[in-house]
């Protein structure tokens, strides 16, 4: 049970990162070798990328 609540709060937090892009209108997508980036209509970033196996994002403005 303490494990399914941890679950629940860390991706709730998780999503909550994301807030200031959700309905923002998707302007273009960039790939390098290591990472995508998204970059959104209201000059947003989102840097998304591989470490350690695990997904990582990045925001600008946060």
């Amino acid at each position: 049970m303490r494990s399914n609540l941890i679950y629940l709060v860390e991706n709730t937090v998780l999503m909550t990162k994301f807030d200031g892009i959700k309905g923002q209108e998707l302007l273009d997508v960039e790939q390098s070798d290591s990472e995508v980036t998204l970059i959104f209509k209201d000059n947003r970033y989102l840097f998304v990328r591989l470490e350690n196996g695990r997904i990582v994002c990045e925001s600008v403005p946060e």
